[in-house]
């Protein structure tokens, strides 16, 4: 009996640990929500005093630039974690949350208020489910998941291709269809990111600040996902007149 109980013990502390984690990144993730809230509304208001200035955001070029931007910035700070200090993590948090707040904006602009209150909290929802469903499920997501990237990653192409040459522009039945696709992808994708965290706390398990690093990685891949999940939500119900 005495031999077992460090063992029970440790998995005890393990499990408080990972709860820990868990809590410490969606805390990080409410943070950065804020604060990209906050760019959203200055930049709304900006636009509206100068509406010119919205041609600069929603220039195709930037678009696809930003785009490009973040999947490099990922790969850039996830092969370098280890590294980097917590310092950087907090900057690539706030400045993700910058960036997308600055989009965000641009929906805020042209979608009623309501409608976006609306697909907001529906968003948390759908997105809290998945979160739960990806943290206790004992199946690995994976092999779901990278089906679901490919189609995710292959809209994004589509919509990019129809920004560039105006004759592929993606509108009516065809846009619903694209978002209602992407929007099961990524929902897929918040699954498997909250079982990958999961391993990911067990592989650092030991190494505090490395625990910090990546819940703050973890918080920024969460809120990239939640941003997409909300902007195919909006164009959905949008469609539909809601």
């Amino acid at each position: 009996m005495n031999d077992r109980s460090p063992q029970i013990v440790g998995a005890g502390e393990t499990d408080i640990g990972l709860r820990n984690f868990m809590v410490g990144t969606y805390r990080y993730m409410a943070m950065a929500m804020a604060v990209a809230a906050g760019v959203s509304y200055l930049l709304s208001q900006y636009f509206m005093a100068n509406p010119e200035a919205i041609r600069f955001l929603a220039n195709p070029i930037v678009m696809i630039g930003v785009f490009f931007g973040i999947m490099f910035a990922f790969a850039k700070v996830g092969k370098n974690i280890n590294s980097m200090s917590e310092t950087s993590m907090f900057v690539f948090l706030f400045a993700m949350a910058g960036v997308l707040g600055a989009f965000f904006s641009l929906s805020v602009l042209f979608y009623p208020g309501m409608l976006i209150a609306k697909v907001f909290f529906m968003t948390v929802a759908l997105f809290a489910a998945l979160s739960l469903f990806g943290y206790s499920t004992e199946r690995n997501l994976w092999s779901i998941a990278k089906y679901a990237a490919g189609i995710f990653f292959a809209v994004i192409a589509l919509y990019m291709v129809s920004i560039v040459i105006p004759a592929f522009q993606i509108g009516g039945t065809m846009d619903l269809v694209l978002s209602t696709v992407a929007l099961v992808a990524i929902s897929v994708l918040v699954a498997w990111e909250t079982q990958a965290m999961k391993a990911m706390y067990y592989g650092a398990v030991g190494n505090p600040s490395l625990v910090k690093k990546l819940a703050l990685f973890g918080a920024t891949s969460l809120l990239l996902s939640f941003y997409n999940m909300f902007q195919f939500l909006l164009n959905i119900m949008g469609s539909f007149g809601e």
